[in-house]
C-alpha cells in the first residue's frame, strides 16, 4: 500500500471516541493542575477543559459544576487521609509503632503537598460564603470524619480502647484540624515549621485517640 493509499484509508476511518472514564480522568488531572496553580475561585471550567484537551461541554457532561468537579477531586484523594494510613498498619502490633508510622506518613504529606492543603483551606473558606460550595464541602467533610472515626475505632479496639466509632468523632475532627492547621503554618513559614514538628503534633492526637 502506498503512502497515499494509507492516508486515504486513515481519513476514511471514523475516529474512536474517548472512553468516558478516560475523559473524566483527564479532566480531573487537568483540574488539579489548574486549581493548585491559581486556586479554586480563580479557576475557570473552560481553562480546565482546554488544559485537558476537551471542550467545556465535556466538563458539564461529567461533573455538572465546578463545585462537583472539586468535590470529586477531594473524594479521590482518600489515599492521603489518616483513615487510609491507619488501615494499612494492621501488621503493626505496638501502639507506639502505629502512632509513629501514621504520624510520619501524614507529616510528609503536609510538607510535600502544601499547594493541595492550601487549596482545601481555600475551598473551606469559600464554603462559608457560597451555599452551593458549602453544601458540597460539608457533605465531604462529614463523610471524611465518619470514615476516620470508624478507622480509629478499629485500630483502638486492637489496643484495648473502646471500639465504638461514635466515641472517635471528636478525635477525628481534631486530627483533621491538626493536619490542616499544620499545613497552613508550614505554608506560611516553611523555614520555621519542620516535618518533625508536624509529625509530633499529629502523633500527640493519635496517641490520645488510640491509647487504652
Amino acid at each position: 500500500m502506498t503512502p497515499t493509499d494509507t492516508d486515504s484509508a486513515t481519513v476514511g476511518r471514523p475516529r474512536r471516541r474517548p472512553r468516558r472514564e478516560d475523559v473524566r480522568a483527564g479532566l480531573l488531572a487537568a483540574a488539579l493542575e489548574v486549581f493548585e496553580e491559581i486556586g479554586y475561585v480563580a479557576a475557570r471550567l473552560d481553562t480546565i477543559a482546554q488544559r485537558a484537551g476537551y471542550t467545556k461541554g465535556a466538563v458539564y457532561s461529567n461533573f455538572g459544576s465546578k463545585q462537583e468537579l472539586f468535590a470529586t477531586l477531594l473524594s479521590e484523594r482518600l489515599a492521603d487521609t489518616a483513615a487510609d494510613v491507619l488501615s494499612q498498619v494492621d501488621h503493626l502490633t505496638s501502639l507506639d509503632e502505629t502512632v509513629q508510622h501514621a504520624a510520619r506518613y501524614l507529616a510528609r504529606g503536609v510538607v510535600r503537598e502544601q499547594r493541595w492543603h492550601a487549596l482545601v483551606v481555600e475551598f473551606a473558606l469559600q464554603a462559608g460564603r457560597d451555599p452551593d460550595v458549602g453544601e458540597v464541602f460539608r457533605e465531604h467533610r462529614r463523610a471524611r470524619r465518619a470514615l476516620l472515626a470508624t478507622t480509629l475505632a478499629e485500630r483502638a479496639g486492637a489496643f484495648g480502647a473502646p471500639s465504638d466509632p461514635a466515641h472517635y468523632i471528636v478525635f477525628a475532627t481534631i486530627l483533621l484540624a491538626t493536619v490542616n492547621g499544620m499545613a497552613v503554618e508550614c505554608a506560611a513559614d516553611p523555614e520555621a515549621i519542620t516535618e518533625e514538628q508536624v509529625a509530633e503534633s499529629i502523633a500527640a492526637v493519635l496517641q490520645a485517640a488510640l491509647a487504652p
